[in-house]
This record gives C-alpha cells, sequence and structure tokens, in this order.
C-alpha cells in the first residue's frame, strides 16, 4: 500500500524471536498530541475543531483509502493515528494511520462477526458480531467527538444501543457529520466517501445551514429564537420589563385589609394617647370579633380600621 496518509514500510527484520519494522519516522501518536494540545490551548471541555480540520481530513483520506480496496481496519482510534510533530495546528502537520494488525480484506459485500479492535470504538453491529466496512465510520466518529469534546459519548453496549448525545461550541455542520457518522442504524451511517465529501470537510457552504444561528448553533435572541436585530413587521413592539416590587406587595396589602376587617381594637375608640392604659387594663393584645360585623360603609372605614390594627399590635408587643 502507498498512501500519503497511510505508514510506509520500508523493511522487515525477522531475527526469529521478534520482528522488527522499519517505517518513517514520526514524532507521537494523535492522543498525546491531543492531550499537548488541549493542555497547551487550556480548552477545558470543548476543542477549536476547525483549527483540527487538517488533521481530520487525512483520517478521514486514510480510511478511505483502505475502503477502496475493500480493506477494514476494525481499530480506528487515535492511538493508531501517527503524527510527525507536536504542533497540531500546523497546517503542514502531517498525520498517518498505523497498525493494521486488525485490517481484513472483504470480498463480495461479506460480512464479518470477528469482534476484535478496542471496545470503545464497537459499533452497534460489531456487538451484534455482523458487520463491514461501516464500523470504521463508527470509529471515526468516535474519535471526532472525542476530539470536539475530551469525552466519550458511550461506556458500554447499554450506551452505544440507546443513548443520545449532544455536542456544545462546535458548528452546526461539524455536529451534523459526528451524528451522521454515529447513527446507530448501519444503512443510515454514510460511507466514507460521503464522509469525505461533506461541506465541513471540504469548506462548501453547508445547505443545511440556518441561518437564524451562528456559527455554534447558538440562535442570538436567544432560547426563544427571537432575534432582536429584525424587525418583525406586524408584531407588536416588545414591552418593557415590568418591576416585581409592585407584584410582592400585593400580599402584604391584602394581609393588610384582612386585619382590619377580621380583628378589632381591645376598646371601642382605642386611640394611640390611650393605648397604655387600655393594654395594660384587658390584658388582651388582640381580640378577634365574636359576632359578624357589619360591612364597612366605604373604603375609609375599611383603612382606618387596618391601621388602628396594626398600631394595637405594634404598641400591644412593645409594652411588657
Amino acid at each position: 500500500m502507498c498512501h500519503s496518509s497511510i505508514v510506509r514500510i520500508h523493511d522487515v527484520f525477522d531475527n526469529g524471536t521478534s520482528v522488527s519494522f522499519v517505517m518513517d519516522q514520526m514524532h507521537q501518536d494523535l492522543l498525546d498530541g491531543l492531550q499537548s494540545y488541549v493542555m497547551r490551548e487550556k480548552l477545558g471541555r470543548e476543542s477549536d475543531m476547525n483549527g483540527l480540520l487538517h488533521i481530520i481530513q487525512q483520517m478521514v483520506a486514510a480510511v478511505q483509502y483502505l475502503h477502496t480496496l475493500a480493506i477494514v481496519h476494525r481499530d480506528v482510534k487515535p492511538e493508531n493515528f501517527l503524527i510527525d510533530r507536536e504542533q497540531l495546528t500546523d497546517s503542514s502537520c502531517r498525520v498517518v494511520l498505523a497498525d493494521l494488525g486488525s485490517a481484513c480484506r472483504l470480498t463480495d459485500n461479506q460480512r464479518l462477526s470477528e469482534q476484535v479492535g478496542t471496545t470503545a470504538y464497537w459499533s452497534p453491529e460489531m456487538y451484534d458480531q455482523n458487520y463491514g466496512l461501516k464500523v470504521d465510520i463508527w470509529a471515526l466518529g468516535i474519535c471526532l467527538h472525542c476530539m470536539a469534546s475530551n469525552t466519550f459519548p458511550f461506556v458500554d453496549e447499554h450506551e452505544v444501543r440507546t443513548k443520545t448525545f449532544r455536542l456544545r461550541r462546535i458548528s452546526q455542520s461539524c455536529n451534523r457529520l459526528i451524528h451522521a457518522m454515529l447513527s446507530k442504524a448501519e444503512a443510515k451511517r454514510p460511507s466514507v466517501h460521503e464522509v469525505q465529501q461533506h461541506p465541513w470537510l471540504t469548506g462548501k457552504d453547508d445547505p443545511d445551514e440556518r441561518p437564524d444561528e451562528d456559527a455554534c448553533g447558538r440562535k442570538p435572541g436567544g432560547w426563544f429564537g427571537v432575534s432582536l436585530s429584525k424587525e418583525l413587521s406586524g408584531w407588536p413592539s416588545p414591552r418593557k420589563p415590568r418591576r416585581a416590587w409592585p407584584r410582592a406587595a400585593l400580599p402584604l396589602l391584602f394581609a393588610f385589609f384582612f386585619t382590619g376587617l377580621v380583628f378589632k381594637p381591645c376598646r371601642p375608640g382605642w386611640d394611640a394617647s390611650t393605648a397604655s392604659a387600655a393594654s395594660a387594663a384587658s390584658g388582651a393584645r388582640w381580640t378577634p370579633l365574636e359576632v359578624t360585623p357589619s360591612p364597612p360603609h366605604n373604603l375609609k372605614h375599611v383603612i382606618r380600621g387596618s391601621i388602628s390594627s396594626c398600631a394595637q399590635a405594634v404598641f400591644s408587643t412593645a409594652m411588657p
């Protein structure tokens, strides 16, 4: 095999106890490069996928070359990609696919059943022991998900079959590509040629791109998708936000008037000048009405009774 994205073997030495391969000199594997990239750039849980576009293009090209030869790799993962330098963001960084020990050539749409490779990158049909070339597409999708979020989307067979995932802070086009590559139905999963022709990898405009969302899939108008910069013809202008204190005062006003209707002073004709004597003589601070009082004549009587009752409560509480 001769391809720029496949590791080249120059010679093989077998001394009877071990086998040695002479390959192109590479710097490190892609996993170590990604770890250094995340630590150096201090990206946290999200990576800049556009800065790694040239890396992903070479990864897809390596798998595409194998699939044109009807060869399934069956162990596609970052550890099996080698890079020739530490700076992944360097546009001249070269990526090659290595470790073809589990690769297998298919004949006449042959289906395989042997479970090989790394379980974290197994597709649903690999668990079913009935798979073809598209297990490599699933594994590539896992690689892209790890590069985008620094986490695995699935941890076991149950999650592979049932769990859905969501990626944030990446472009809509890249998000759609990863979701398509991780389609649980093998028939709905794109081929490597379709992946290679995806608008995000080719740099062409994505026809499915939504004009009302930014490059990361966020709606500028907020959760409800209302664009504040666009004029909405036929819609009334938005109202100013109301203050919270008038609504908070309603329960207090209700309690204020309710107190004036249900309770009455200890002595009829009570006022502030005789508060001390009345409270000391009666020994009771509040006296509920024993009979149903006559309804107040107007709002003035309600306010006056409420003020009197509240004032009595304050003074009687302050008295020993």
